[in-house]
C-alpha cells in the first residue's frame, strides 16, 4: 500500500514532469523570438532537454514498482500501471513512452538506433497525447489523495505549478531584452 511519504514523492515527481512539459511547449512556441534566432544551438538544447525530461518523468511515474510497488493501485487491489489504463489509447501512449525511454533515451539500443527514423516515427508522441497521459495520471493522483485522506491538494498544486511555470518563463524571456 502506498504510504503518505511515497505519495508526496510521487506528487513532486509528477509536478516536475508537468513543469518540464509546460516549459517545453511554451518555449517551442517562441522559436520565432529574437532570443531563439540569436541562440539557436542553446535554445534547441534546452528544448530537447525539456522534452526528454518530460518523457523520462512520465516513464518514471509509469514504472515506479521497485520502491513503492505498483503506484497506481485504486486502493482495492486493481492496479493502474502501464497495462491497465481506462482506454486502449492510454495503454498505447504509455507503451510508446516506455519504449522511447528504454530504447532511445535511457539505454540507446543500438539495434533501434540503426533505424532511428522509423523507430521514432512509429513511437512519436504529440502534445495532445502527452496531455492525455498527464491528465490520466493527475486524475489518478486525485483519487489517491481522496483514498489516503491526504492533506496534499493535487489539483491546487497542479494549477499553481502551471501558473508559476508560465509566469517564470515570461520573466525569463523578458530578460533577453536586457544586455547581460
Amino acid at each position: 500500500m502506498l504510504k503518505p511519504a511515497d505519495f508526496e514523492n510521487l506528487i513532486w515527481d509528477f509536478l516536475l514532469t508537468y513543469r518540464q512539459f509546460l516549459l517545453h511547449g511554451h518555449l517551442h512556441k517562441r522559436v520565432t523570438h529574437d532570443a531563439y534566432e540569436a541562440n539557436i544551438a542553446t535554445w534547441n538544447t534546452l528544448l530537447l532537454s525539456l522534452e526528454s525530461g518530460a518523457l523520462l518523468g512520465l516513464a518514471r511515474l509509469l514504472e515506479r514498482t521497485n520502491d513503492i510497488g505498483k503506484p497506481f493501485s485504486d486502493l482495492v487491489g486493481r492496479t493502474f500501471d502501464n497495462k491497465e489504463f481506462d482506454t486502449n489509447e492510454l495503454d498505447d501512449i504509455a507503451e510508446r513512452i516506455l519504449k522511447l525511454r528504454h530504447a532511445y533515451i535511457a539505454h540507446a539500443d543500438l539495434s533501434k538506433m540503426r533505424n532511428m527514423e522509423s523507430f521514432l516515427k512509429a513511437h512519436r508522441l504529440n502534445g495532445t497525447e502527452m496531455i492525455k497521459m498527464i491528465d490520466a495520471i493527475k486524475n489518478r493522483l486525485i483519487q489517491y489523495q481522496k483514498g489516503l485522506s491526504s492533506n496534499i491538494e493535487v489539483q491546487r498544486l497542479f494549477t499553481e505549478s502551471q501558473n508559476n511555470a508560465l509566469h517564470e518563463l515570461e520573466a525569463w524571456l523578458k530578460s533577453f531584452a536586457n544586455p547581460l
